[in-house]
């Protein structure tokens, strides 16, 4: 960076990415804002500049420079690489301190501090915002993480006892440590030396997920026409999540309709759209949601096109683009791994590119993919 360049930055002020400070600035302050930008998209710290865009200075720009490399290393956990430059105005130094997004993100100050960077500057980060960053590095889970208050009392033991003996071919025995075969199969989780369960797991087994989750559902509404409208017919999906793809599927094929093919002497029934294209969107949409987000599932049923709307963007290396091509990130890899097990996914990315393929050969349509905001919108559309 240049003088040029420092005084037009200088100029436009304060913002997500820019930090103005003067020379007398605390270690601990100075470390919060290190970690906020690392939290956050990075930026650049101007040490030697007040909050009134007046050039101040350094009076000992490399010990200044020993310091904020101490305070990047030891004041940060864990500790954050910087890139500092001296650069000249007139008769003064100001330290430009450069912070990268940080590889291992969640950072925080020796104090325990988490913070991230804001238009207004930093602030604390809330627990679900701690959640992502943790999330975004796959350093945790959301579906992995505890339930409090819950206990193997919750279990529906009969649907857990269904699956296992279904999926493994092998019965429970009365002598088996259940608790440990639920803690093994991250069902359930240690919390303060007690068994709860994991996220994923009551959702999944849990007897009733909404009692703690009750956003954690899928809601039906069939509008008259092609636009969301006043009068609509609405239905609430519950219970765990193999339930609710059940009663989703059985609910749109309700609405939908189906024609009668003559081939040779029979009739063959086709519907408008096929089911798998349907159970696929409605998986997809229970696997992969931000569960951090409290909202439910959306599928809205309009004349010409059904919408089913998931609470999250997409997540991390996956776009609109290179999703047709069957690259996936599980954002929730403990209930995809239950949902292949069911029989509901198979891990390996190819739904989106057979729910495609269907699609062309059926109604001659590709389905529309759309990021709105803080949701993630599969369009299908249907037959005239």
């Amino acid at each position: 960076m240049d003088k040029r360049e420092l005084m037009e930055i200088i100029e436009k002020g304060e913002d997500s990415f820019i930090e103005f400070k003067e020379e007398k600035v605390h270690s601990d302050d100075l470390a919060s804002e290190i970690v906020a930008f690392a939290n956050t998209e990075g930026g650049i710290i101007l040490l030697g500049v007040s909050d009134k865009k007046e050039i101040k200075g350094i009076s000992k720009p490399d010990k200044e420079m020993q310091r904020v490399e101490n305070i990047s290393y030891n004041n940060c956990e864990p500790s954050i690489a910087v890139a500092i430059e001296k650069i000249k105005v007139e008769d003064r130094i100001v330290l430009c301190i450069h912070i990268s997004k940080g590889p291992e993100r969640p950072y925080r100050t020796n104090r325990g501090v988490y913070y991230i960077r804001t238009s207004a500057g930093k602030r604390q980060a809330t627990r679900e915002e701690l959640l992502r960053l943790y999330q975004a590095t796959r350093s945790i889970y959301y579906d992995e993480l505890p339930v409090p208050k819950t206990s193997i009392d919750d279990l529906d033991i009969l649907y857990f006892r269904r699956f296992f003996e279904g999926f493994y071919q092998t019965k429970i025995e009365e002598s088996l440590d259940l608790n440990k075969l639920l803690e093994n199969m991250k069902i359930l989780t240690r919390m303060d030396g007690d068994l709860v369960f994991t996220v994923g797991g009551y959702l999944l087994f849990g007897l009733n997920p909404q009692k703690e989750f009750p956003f954690c559902k899928i809601t039906v509404a069939k509008f008259e026409g092609n636009e969301i409208g006043e009068e609509f017919e609405k239905k609430d999906l519950e219970g765990k999540l193999e339930e609710q793809i059940k009663a989703a599927d059985t609910v749109l094929n309700l609405y939908l309709k189906t024609r009668v093919e003559i081939r040779g002497f029979e009739n063959e029934l086709k519907p408008e759209i096929p089911r798998e294209v349907l159970r696929e969107a409605v998986v997809n949409a229970i696997a992969h949601r931000d569960y951090h987000i409290a909202s439910q599932i959306r599928i809205f049923v309009f004349d010409n096109r059904i919408e089913i709307i998931s609470p999250g963007k997409l997540p991390n290396v996956v776009t609109l683009e290179n999703i047709k091509l069957g690259v996936h990130s599980e954002r929730n890899p403990l209930i995809v791994s239950y949902l292949a097990k069911m029989g509901y996914m198979t891990q390996i990315g190819t739904g989106i590119i057979r729910m495609i393929r269907l699609l062309k050969e059926h109604t001659g349509k590709e389905p529309e993919f759309e990021e709105r905001g803080e949701e993630f919108v599969v369009r299908i559309w249907r037959v005239g």
